[in-house]
């Protein structure tokens, strides 16, 4: 009997243990909720700057997610800034790729604004459907399992049957590994790309005084090719080069680092 006792006095202070951190990590979790839900209202009660600014302390409580990124674009497209909104959801779709929602959002304000593309090609939404980590973690389960296929015959001495099984399943994995690894490394290349934050020059130099090379329209997607001091050269859709300021572009890779100009 005295062992019982000892025995279940042992798993109570046990399970005392265990809910300090549970109960001070739910803590942490209601006021980041609290936040992001405060942010929610006032957005329903049409204050955009003031769900903003309770978005930015839910992201520094508990970082970015897909659904605080989504909820601050559709906040900066509601207060007229087209830059800063397409960063928030091309970020957004950084995180989840096949969301609908925000897909449907970021090409509402596209067309909005006059900047969306109708003759994107088909490989490139392919692409789209999911982000490099995903495509370049097919790639490595389809390597893996190329190499478990090529070697098996070898380390297991099969029959010609097996090797002729082993041989069709070694071109299939293959094949799908370099499918994925095409997709992979583009996404890789363009995830530095970045967002003009508002409508602005291309510089033909990188100086404040320089001549220009023409306008281009905030919510622009551009690839930076090089950095000067405080500017940047990038190319656009069009090919088009120019130098911007650094502050005149968001990276959407740096999720909340640049969300808009100071």
């Amino acid at each position: 009997m005295k062992s019982n006792h000892l025995g279940q006095l042992f798993l109570i202070l046990l399970a005392g243990l265990l809910l300090v951190p549970i109960s001070n990590t739910k803590a942490s979790n209601t006021k980041a909720a609290d936040s992001f839900d405060l942010g929610n209202q006032a957005y329903m009660h049409k204050d955009y700057t003031a769900a903003l600014n309770y978005y930015r302390q839910t992201a520094a409580e508990r970082g970015y997610s897909a659904a605080l990124l989504y909820n601050m674009g559709n906040s900066y497209a509601r207060l007229g800034k087209t830059g800063p909104a397409i960063l928030a959801y091309e970020q957004a779709r950084l995180l989840e790729p096949s969301n609908p929602d925000i897909q449907a959002n970021l090409t509402a304000v596209r067309k909005a604004n006059g900047i969306y593309r109708q003759d994107q090609p088909w490989w490139q939404r392919a692409i789209t459907i999911l982000n490099a980590d995903q495509w370049l973690l097919i790639f490595a389960i389809s390597f893996a399992l190329f190499s478990a296929c090529f070697l098996l015959p070898v380390v297991l001495k099969n029959t010609s049957w097996y090797t002729r099984t082993l041989k069709a399943a070694t071109t299939v994995t293959l094949l799908c590994a370099l499918l994925a690894l095409v997709p992979a490394t583009y996404g890789y290349y363009h995830r530095q790309d970045g967002v003009v934050l508002d409508q602005t020059r291309l510089r033909i130099s990188p100086f404040a005084e320089a001549d220009s090379a023409g306008t281009i329209k905030a919510g622009r997607i551009v690839h930076p090719l090089k950095s000067y001091k405080n500017y940047i050269l990038i190319r656009d859709a069009n090919n088009r080069k120019g130098w911007l300021a650094a502050d005149e572009l968001g990276c959407i890779s740096r999720l909340g680092k640049t969300e808009e100009k100071p």
